[in-house]
């Protein structure tokens, strides 16, 4: 029987253009699924993305090396034995000895060494997600980051840490193993090396192991990586069963990283002609030879190969990466402040629910006897004119629904790139355009809408502020493109609620006893939404040419110099005439500029939104079908109607009585 084949992916941090075809070639010719491959192939360390047969597994190697995986087919050892637990250890000129529980390893000056440097309580795992979804939030999805390498390292020493050391031979087989706990070994063999600190003393023996070794890996990635049998069980982390569970994954880990780097790495092909120009202009920098990029072939190719080997060795060194700064990305730019108003302020307000409550308390006060400024209500509702104005009221919100209902259902669909100037209707995914996270349950969203509630005299709850986002523009994405849409003066009808109290994360709706209460609705990052809207083109956020050119002339005079080649006679003064002549110049120049931005292609999204026009209706819904809003009209409308016709009908009786 044919011995089982892994093939194992190293991973890549951001989804390359490619992506989508590789997985549709994955799922149409090999039968994978498309999410875990997804999951597989996204992100950061190695990742098992399948196993079988090497004959069948070597057609996927293929298709990966063709879209520039790097990847490995491994049949793994089992392993023979865990690493021995280290007791004390004796340093030499030429080698250091680990004294172990029943034997010493020695470890040769210049040997190939392989260190798995793993958290065993799982902080590791916490602390990426917590930066993945941090990221996430403050990023965007196109630049998600993992957790850095030197934060990797701090956290693992600062948690529950454990050292593997494994001495290869030249062959890339495990020739002998120790395994290194944190104040369980006699500290003093490290010399001038020890200190007082247990984690200090690990973080010694992996120096000391890295300047010993000829060939030195550290592998920090034990709890994070998806490979077959290495684990990390996070559940009961004091059980000792789990304990030793883990360290026996942690064991499989470390053998089936020998194996790899035995069987070494299958490569994509180098991209044609730019080794060599990368090469070229790297020698050349580095060693500050300029000849190097123009001069003998041979020796430019010379000179790379080794810069490459240097660059290769570097990045594979976590303490060289940590020595590198990389340049700061700073992802998504900060929202605009958020609008903290009251409810009252909006129409829908007054025409919503609150116009709802206000009627019912007038049905209430008709039936009172309270010696109140209410008499001249009381003398409206007993001649009918009350109820005749809340029929008006209805009836207008009953044509005003069904106007919008028609609206709904007759203005067609538009993918984004074919959007039109004027009403439109769009479908598609909400895409952040600024870094916006809701308040309460620090969600990526579009859009969030905070209202804080406090208790009244007869223990109801009553409206205190309301701040939302609705100044913040997002992204509506479709598979044609993007537009940008503004939900300024728009009643978004957000998907997403939560309720709590103040100081309350991740709130959820539960029972407390307390004077103030939080709701929070959000359209998270993402989700399928609605919008109908009136699409125009994007207004110039820059100066207007009036201001452009007055701010170019109030430049001119503030430098003679400039000035002085429109002194046409040589005077020495600029008279009205040549003024004149310098502000055409002026005008001509900012005129050319103008033509030059507006010739330059941008994008649809740089170019259009969907926004509010005036005596137009404005709808952003989070819902997959516009049926679900039409649906909800439909209910509405019957009942204002009927609603009017009550409240006519009893106007009229009152009014003739």
């Amino acid at each position: 029987m044919e011995p089982t084949t892994l093939l194992i992916v190293e991973q890549q941090p951001r989804a390359p253009d490619n992506l989508p075809a590789l997985l549709k070639e994955l799922s149409q010719r090999f039968q994978l699924d498309l999410f875990q491959c997804r999951q597989r192939l996204v992100g950061k360390g190695l990742s098992l993305l399948s196993k079988g047969v090497r004959s069948a597994l070597e057609k996927i190697s293929d298709l990966l090396r063709e879209y520039g995986y790097r990847h490995w087919l491994v049949e793994p050892s089992t392993p023979k034995y865990v690493p021995s637990r280290l007791r004390g250890l004796q340093i030499g000129a030429d080698k250091i000895t680990f004294i172990c529980q029943n034997k010493r390893v020695e470890f040769p000056k210049g040997a190939r060494i392989l260190a798995v440097f793993a958290e065993m309580s799982g902080a590791l795992a916490e602390q990426s997600v917590k930066q993945m979804l941090s990221s996430y939030a403050y990023r965007g999805r196109d630049n998600v980051r993992p957790l850095a390498a030197q934060k990797t390292y701090k956290t693992i020493l600062q948690g529950e840490p454990l050292l593997d050391l494994y001495l290869l031979d030249d062959q890339g087989q495990i020739v002998d193993a120790v395994r290194v706990f944190p104040g369980k070994f006699d500290h003093r063999g490290l010399g001038e090396r020890a200190t007082a600190s247990s984690r200090q003393n690990l973080d010694q023996i992996i120096k000391l192991a890295k300047e010993y070794a000829g060939a030195f890996t550290l592998q920090t990635d034990f709890g994070l990586v998806n490979l077959p049998g290495c684990t990390l069980r996070r559940e009961n982390p004091g059980d000792p069963e789990t304990q030793r569970r883990n360290q026996l994954s942690l064991a499989r880990y470390g053998w089936l990283l020998a194996d790899l780097q035995r069987v070494g790495p299958i490569d994509p092909p180098p991209k044609e002609g730019a080794d060599n120009l990368t090469a070229s202009i790297a020698a050349a920098i580095v060693t500050r030879n300029p000849n190097l990029a123009t001069g003998n072939q041979g020796e430019l190719l010379t000179a790379a190969k080794s810069l490459a080997d240097d660059i290769r060795t570097a990045e594979k060194d976590p303490e060289s990466q940590i020595l590198q700064p990389v340049p700061d990305n700073p992802g998504l730019p900060a929202p605009p402040a958020a609008r903290n108003d009251g409810m009252w302020k909006h129409p829908g307000y007054w025409l919503g629910s609150a116009g709802a409550v206000i009627a019912f308390v007038c049905f209430l006060l008709a039936d009172t006897d309270i010696r109140l400024p209410v008499k001249l209500f009381h003398y409206c509702f007993d001649a009918g004119v009350t109820q005749l104005i809340l029929s008006a009221l209805l009836f207008w919100g009953g044509f005003y629904f069904l106007l919008l209902k028609r609206q709904v259902e007759n203005t067609p669909t538009s993918k984004v790139r074919s959007i039109a100037m004027g009403m439109v209707e769009v479908k598609g995914r909400a895409i952040r355009q600024y870094a916006l996270v809701s308040p309460m349950s620090y969600a990526p969203c579009v859009f969030y809408r905070l209202t804080k509630y406090h208790r009244g005299k007869n223990q109801e709850w009553l409206i205190s502020s309301v701040s939302s986002s609705d100044n913040v523009p997002f992204y509506l994405e479709d598979e044609t493109g993007r537009v940008s849409v503004d939900p300024s003066s728009c009643r978004v009808n957000a998907g997403s609620k939560q309720e709590g109290i103040p100081g309350q994360f991740g709130l959820m709706h539960q029972n407390f006893d307390s004077d103030v209460k939080w709701v929070e609705e959000f359209i998270a990052e993402g989700t399928h939404i609605y919008v109908l809207g009136f699409a125009s083109v994007k207004r110039n956020p820059g100066p207007s040419m009036n201001e452009r050119r007055i701010a170019a002339l109030r430049e001119l005079k503030r430098n003679p110099q400039s000035l002085q080649q429109y002194d046409a006679d040589g005077d020495g003064k600029i008279s009205e005439a040549e003024w004149d002549s310098a502000r055409e110049a002026v005008e001509e120049q900012l005129l050319e500029q103008s033509l030059h931005e507006n010739q330059k292609r941008k994008k649809q999204e740089e170019q259009v939104v969907i926004g509010k026009k005036k005596g137009r209706p404005f709808i952003i819904a989070e819902t997959q079908a516009e049926e679900n809003l039409t649906g909800r009209y439909a209910f509405y409308i019957p009942a204002l109607f009927v609603g009017a016709a009550i409240f006519v009908g009893w106007g009229i009786r009152a009014l003739l009585n």
